[in-house]
């Protein structure tokens, strides 16, 4: 996202995501599921196009045809894809489908928001160069494939719209009071929750919509508020009042995360995040229950319906806990040192993976990155290597085993007692970057 300069003079600059819980009418609910099913169809048309063009394609390569005789290759920026599906949906392609009455075209494409096709031809768009881009070396990270089909059963119904007003005209995506969001082309959608933020941050400047996601999560839809907005006031960003010494950020199972500073000071502690061990049982029952329905029946609808709701309990549990230790740490210190884990690593342990996404550590360090620059506390990534948790925080003896059921680091050598996690802490916010010389 850019800077952009709001309608009274605000400086926009900080990427910010508001999310509601949605109560829509039936028909809304209705029309939902038809944007939403619009969203996957123009993706799996784009989709299908491109890969009847490569596979033509290879084969003629296979057969030796030379390059001008060639079936030309297609396009997949995301403004080719708008303007050939615009064509192709309005009837004007040689290839659009034919109606019963004779027209040609898309017949219900008028009951869709207009850019609900236009965010779906930009996925598709996104998806294709991703792929590209990891063939080509480009893209940095894992593998990307060839983008999959949405299928209706797998996918979960998303789409997304708009807001293509400018900063001084009326806003397309705006609330129209206290408790509704009006959305273009659906109209007024009863929000749950405090919009009073949110509200006052638009009516000053401070916030401007980019695009409103709609998401059914657990029986429930939910709308994601994209956009961009104003740098806190400088008070808040201020580190006058904080703690003044880097805090360093030991996080693991048993706690999510522990701060402490060089001299040893504790700073924070946060218990750790056991809401999938604590769901357990409910999930079991649930699980349970579902298995004994039958497929395809009413009942079996209600129990995936309880189902799915226990799950996002426990997701939206995770994430506010988390969401409070990001927000305390980055709030009341003026810098932060985190040790860079490998969870992914961690996960593939079978003994550990279930506590290790349930701790939510990679999403932990996520939030106070992100969130550090809106408060303008430094971040410090120590290196993957550093024995933070095996090297004495009082004498820096190094201790060749420490098994993680050991909760008490004990040095032989100074005969220093400390809790492990306060012990890597400590160490953390000691760690300096070791300067490297060239020969």
């Amino acid at each position: 996202m850019g800077t952009i300069l709001s309608a009274t003079g605000q400086i926009l600059t900080r990427a910010v995501t508001f999310q509601f819980t949605l109560d829509p009418t039936l028909d809304q609910t209705a029309l939902f599921l038809k944007c939403a099913g619009a969203r996957r169809f123009t993706f799996n048309h784009h989709l299908g196009l491109m890969k009847d063009n490569l596979d033509v394609r290879a084969l003629e390569r296979e057969a030796t045809l030379e390059a001008a005789d060639m079936t030309p290759s297609l396009s997949w920026s995301a403004f080719s894809f708008i303007n050939e599906f615009n064509a192709w949906k309005s009837g004007r392609l040689s290839t659009s489908p034919e109606n019963g009455d004779g027209s040609r075209g898309l017949a219900w494409r008028h009951e869709i928001p207009e850019s609900v096709f236009e965010c779906a031809s930009r996925d598709a768009a996104q998806a294709l160069k991703n792929w590209s881009d990891a063939r080509a070396g480009i893209r940095a990270g894992n593998g990307v494939g060839f983008p999959r089909f949405s299928s209706k059963v797998r996918c979960t119904p998303s789409f997304r719209l708009r807001n293509r007003a400018k900063m001084t005209a009326t806003q397309s995506i705006r609330f129209s009071d206290a408790s509704h969001v009006r959305l273009p082309k659906i109209g007024d959608v009863r929000v749950h929750g405090p919009t009073r933020q949110i509200r006052r941050m638009l009516s000053l400047g401070r916030f401007h919509i980019y695009s409103a996601t709609l998401t059914l999560r657990g029986e429930k839809w939910t709308a994601s508020l994209t956009g961009v907005a104003a740098q806190f006031h400088p008070a808040r960003r201020s580190t006058k009042h904080r703690h003044q010494a880097p805090v360093g950020i030991d996080r693991g199972i048993t706690s999510l995360a522990v701060g402490a500073d060089a001299d040893g000071q504790l700073v924070a502690r946060f218990e750790g995040v056991r809401e999938l061990r604590n769901a357990e049982q409910r999930l079991i029952m649930a699980q349970k229950a579902l298995a004994r329905t039958t497929p395809g029946s009413k009942g079996r609808m209600k129990a995936k319906a309880r189902l799915n709701k226990q799950h996002r309990k426990v997701a939206l549990t995770r994430k506010h806990l988390v969401h409070q230790a990001s927000s305390h740490l980055v709030a009341h210190c003026a810098a932060l040192v985190l040790e860079d884990l490998n969870v992914a690593g961690m996960a593939r342990n079978r003994r550990l993976a279930k506590s290790v996404h349930d701790a939510a550590m990679g999403e932990l360090r996520c939030q106070v990155e992100y969130k550090a620059a809106w408060y303008g506390t430094e971040v410090v990534i120590a290196d993957r290597f550093f024995a933070s948790s095996k090297t004495c925080s009082g004498c820096g003896a190094l201790k060749s085993d420490l098994p993680l059921s050991t909760r008490t680091y004990a040095c032989e050598y100074c005969c220093l007692e400390i809790d492990r996690d306060v012990n890597a802490a400590i160490n953390l916010a000691r760690w300096a970057p070791v300067a490297t010389t060239g020969t």
